[in-house]
């Protein structure tokens, strides 16, 4: 019997670990946010998982049940469902320490002057969306009355805007921009699109594009706008999504088709160099370079064609690093990096079932004859 015990005690300190790996009953992803080393995915269930790199980001991730999330640099934040911001990360951790330390000295310092905003609005409940900078430490919240509010290491010379009527908010890669209830644009940050709004608009929802913003109007067109670029028409139909770009090479937009399907086309548009004044990029200056990339031409570790080809999507999340979640709830991520990228390591718990060997495959092409030119600046 004693011979027995050690048995006994490796099976039950190894059976929670033999749980974690296997599929989550009812777990289904609502939403993935994706850092610079870290990948976020906020379930049905109101909770956080994260995995990648071992940071405070994967490590500390905090307990509760949340709303919102989203990743910059090294920070999450997230609404929790009483309409509090939470965040954590080492960038928010210097953050703290360095206004205690401000504060320590002279308690009644003005942190905006020096530079700080408020570390977190510990006095809010009405959050119900939040959007951290990719590579600066500095998030912005939307309220439930559409006010927006921000904290970290603000942004110089580019403050929020004021006003209670925006409905959604986004980063493009370097600004902020927030949607208003009559369709307009406001955005602020490092290159700001400042006040960008279609003639085709009002919009009814906007979307990053590499750098740039991308909007929908009421009728579906899509107008694209990018840093020192005329704006340029969006992805053709009939994708479900607009999709923030996805830079493998060159420049790469992908999306999820009517059927389900996840089509990515590379493009390179140059309407910043021959046409300076045009107001939209012109289909002639959109170079189609291929459709449906292979997957497994471009890098390592990631979702190829044939795996692609075999599943249906129903989300698309990411800029650089990508990640889809099939019709089941499992999800599948990719890079530009070509090997090695923690962020492609998705947990056994959200992987989805491998495709039968003789699946039938999306037959769609992604193009037809009558579809518009599209960019995916």
């Amino acid at each position: 019997m004693n011979a027995r015990r050690p048995l006994l005690i490796l099976f039950f300190a190894l059976l929670p670990a033999a749980f974690l790996t296997l599929p989550a009953d009812g777990e289904t992803p609502v939403k993935i946010s994706i850092g610079a080393t870290a990948v976020c995915v906020l379930t049905d269930k109101a909770e956080i998982a994260c995995w990648g790199a071992g940071n405070p980001i994967v490590e500390d991730v905090p307990e509760g049940k949340f709303s919102d999330l989203s990743l910059g640099p090294n920070d999450g934040c997230a609404i929790d469902t009483n309409g509090t911001a939470v965040c954590w990360g080492s960038g928010y951790a210097n953050i703290r320490a360095m206004i205690d330390s401000v504060l320590s000295r002279n308690p009644d310092a003005d942190l905006v002057t020096l530079g700080f905003a408020e570390f977190l609005p510990t006095d809010r409940s009405d959050l119900v969306q939040v959007v951290v900078h990719p590579w600066r430490h500095y998030a912005c919240a939307r309220t439930e009355l559409g006010a927006i509010v921000c904290w970290g290491r603000p942004i110089p010379d580019s403050p929020a805007p004021h006003g209670a009527d925006f409905v959604d908010l986004i980063n493009t890669g370097r600004d902020f921009c927030a949607l208003d209830s009559a369709g307009a644009t406001t955005c602020w940050g490092d290159l700001t699109l400042e006040g960008y709004v279609s003639d085709a608009g009002p919009f009814t929802r906007i979307s990053a594009s590499g750098n740039g913003l991308c909007g929908v109007t009421d009728s579906g067109a899509v107008r694209c706008l990018t840093h020192d670029s005329p704006t340029a028409p969006g992805p053709p139909q009939p994708y479900a999504q607009v999709f923030r770009n996805v830079h493998i090479i060159g420049a790469q937009g992908c999306g999820i088709l009517e059927d389900g399907s996840l089509h990515c086309q590379q493009t390179h548009h140059w309407c910043s160099h021959y046409f300076p004044e045009a107001e939209f990029c012109p289909p002639q200056a959109i170079r189609f370079q291929s459709w449906d990339i292979d997957f497994t031409l471009l890098y390592e570790g990631g979702p190829d064609s044939e795996t692609t080809a075999s599943r249906t999507y129903v989300q698309l999340f990411g800029d650089r690093a990508a990640c889809a979640v099939t019709v089941e709830g499992g999800i599948d991520c990719w890079s530009d990096f070509r090997s090695g990228d923690p962020r492609q390591q998705v947990p056994d718990r959200f992987r989805p079932p491998l495709p039968p060997a003789n699946s039938d495959t999306h037959e769609s092409d992604g193009e037809s004859e009558d579809e518009p030119a599209s960019s995916s600046p």
